[in-house]
């Protein structure tokens, strides 16, 4: 667990900053910036919020001590429709079946502030089919575990203003899925698309190779978090 005590935040660029090693705003969904105002987690529906409440716990512990923006996961339901922006600061969590239409593809729907280009909340919405289909990720429980956690953090990674920062690190001249910066462990930045970089194998005996237990879930230390600081820090920054 994290400790009780604010993590010191790490010091951030002079000037706003939009990508970095493992990291890239949503720019081009209007997100430059993180508000230092409370953003509060709600749900679509119960069914959603009894399950899916104990996957958020964690990265939104982790926004609230370790990036510095108090980020509550309520009990609340939110029935705003997709394609609505919900109040500020609110995120609605919805469970469903394919979302975008594809086989194990969940979606989040940012909204941005008109006025400063800041993270507003919006929509997420998670696939089913992880818990629904045997053994969608793999055979192995842990993994399929881990995945669901990545994806989830993930998906609210994109709400926050952060964007898959894939890039072309081999030059072969195509950004490629899970082609992403890592340690020295292999562990890739949660928002490296998709699902921290593993794309879905569906076929039989195929699995996927689990990130650490401690890991599954959480905004990277080495990436995820300051990029999560530095949009933080562009409030500010755009102000001036």
């Amino acid at each position: 667990m994290l400790g009780a005590a604010l993590t010191t935040i790490a010091a951030t660029t002079p000037q706003p900053l939009y990508q970095a090693t493992g990291w890239k705003a949503e720019t081009n969904l209007g997100v430059y910036s993180l508000a230092p105002d409370p953003y509060q987690i709600v749900f679509a529906d119960t069914t959603t919020r009894d399950q899916l409440t104990p996957y958020l716990k964690m990265p939104a512990l982790q926004v609230t001590r370790q990036v510095g923006v108090t980020l509550t996961v309520a009990n609340q339901i939110d029935t705003t429709p997709i394609g609505t922006c919900p109040d500020r600061h609110q995120i609605v969590v919805h469970l469903a079946y394919r979302p975008t239409g594809k086989p194990g593809m969940s979606i989040a729907y940012p909204c941005h502030a008109i006025a400063d280009g800041s993270a507003w909340g919006g929509h997420m919405v998670i696939d089913t089919e992880y818990w629904t289909t045997t053994s969608w990720f793999s055979s192995d429980a842990g993994v399929n575990e881990a995945r669901r956690r990545d994806t989830v953090t993930h998906e609210l990674g994109h709400i926050l203003g952060l964007a898959h920062p894939n890039q072309d690190l081999n030059g072969d001249g195509t950004v490629a899925d899970g082609e992403c910066v890592h340690t020295a462990t292999g562990l890739r930045p949660v928002m490296c698309g998709p699902n921290r970089g593993n794309p879905v194998q569906v076929s039989a005996g195929t699995g996927r190779t689990a990130v650490s237990g401690m890991e599954a879930g959480r905004f990277s230390t080495e990436y995820d978090l300051p990029g999560l600081r530095q949009l933080l820090a562009n409030y500010t920054l755009r102000q001036n």
